[in-house]
């Protein structure tokens, strides 16, 4: 028999391997990834970290292809523009499908979508465009069903995309957010690719947290030279924190950029392992991590 496994220091959650025993309460209900032995103690069948809600013990994976879930906020890009919807990619086994009456029109409008709107389908969105949207279902078979109706929600221009394990873009408060002390908006997908770009303007003044601010009115502009420096150190922030198994926050990306910061590192060095582990900050935003989760 294989021993339980052992708690990580500093770290509420248990890391198991297949075969390994989980810790479990009385009266616990076993979910996905766990299994129950002849002995009355459940066994994982997965490698990654024992979650619990409530009395249901789970086991996340720390890799796997995203499925998606109700109310999941994630970025896409369009693949193809179909009758009176477009499919897009999310990084799911299915593309997933945006109808034209689920999205918000231009100004705001707030009126039914009529046969001249399906003739000018490609005036909000074409193929490659990358946009915002949250899951309004999942069905059966496996395909998703998008939904833009809220203002915060649209094609995302003046930035750049970034991928990672989904796993490491849990729910959050917030997914679209404008890093304060940065200067950056990111968007964080829960399939995890994160759009990493400038803060969006209307009409040349109005920002995001304006009352009249929507995703569909922002329009492609130059982004200054300090500014793409800015985005590209979040972007490799962000891939230094995925590629140390951390979790992708506002949080842990501001901390992260400043430290390299702090540490005398350019951008392009965020990506080196070995610069980042030289100047101390792998372990800085390690130890920041535990701190978090300890706390």
């Amino acid at each position: 028999l294989r021993p339980e496994a052992p708690e990580i220091m500093g770290l509420r959650s248990q890391l198991v391997t297949p075969g390994d025993v989980i810790v479990a309460e009385p009266g616990a209900l076993r979910g996905n990834g766990v299994i129950e032995r002849e002995d009355g103690k459940f066994v994982a069948t997965l490698c990654g970290v024992v979650e619990k809600v409530n009395k249901l013990l789970y086991v996340r994976p720390l890799k796997h292809r995203y499925t998606g879930s109700i109310g999941d906020v994630v970025v896409g890009r369009i693949v193809e523009v179909q009758a009176e919807r477009w499919s897009v990619e999310v990084g799911t086994a299915n593309l997933a499908h945006l109808h034209l009456g689920a999205i918000q029109l231009p100004n705001n409008e707030q009126r039914r979508r009529t046969d001249e709107d399906t003739l000018r389908m490609r005036e909000f969105f074409v193929e490659n465009d990358v946009i915002s949207a949250e899951i309004q279902k999942v069905h059966e078979s496996g395909e998703i069903s998008l939904q833009a109706r809220s203002a915060r929600y649209g094609k995302l221009q003046n930035g750049v995309l970034v991928t990672v394990p989904s796993v490491y873009v849990r729910r959050q408060a917030q997914h679209l957010v404008t890093l304060p002390t940065i200067g950056v908006m990111v968007v964080l997908g829960n399939n995890g690719w994160i759009w990493i770009c400038a803060p969006p303007k209307v009409g040349g003044s109005g920002r995001q947290e304006t009352l009249n601010f929507s995703q569909m009115d922002v329009r492609y502009e130059e982004v200054g030279l300090v500014l793409r420096e800015r985005i590209c150190r979040v972007r490799n922030a962000v891939l230094a924190l995925a590629s140390q198994g951390l979790e992708i926050t506002p949080e842990s990306i501001t901390f992260a950029y400043e430290e390299s910061q702090q540490r005398g590192l350019a951008a392009a060095e965020l990506l080196d392992a070995s610069r980042r582990a030289g100047v101390g900050l792998a372990a800085a935003v390690v130890g920041e991590a535990v701190s978090k989760t300890a706390g």
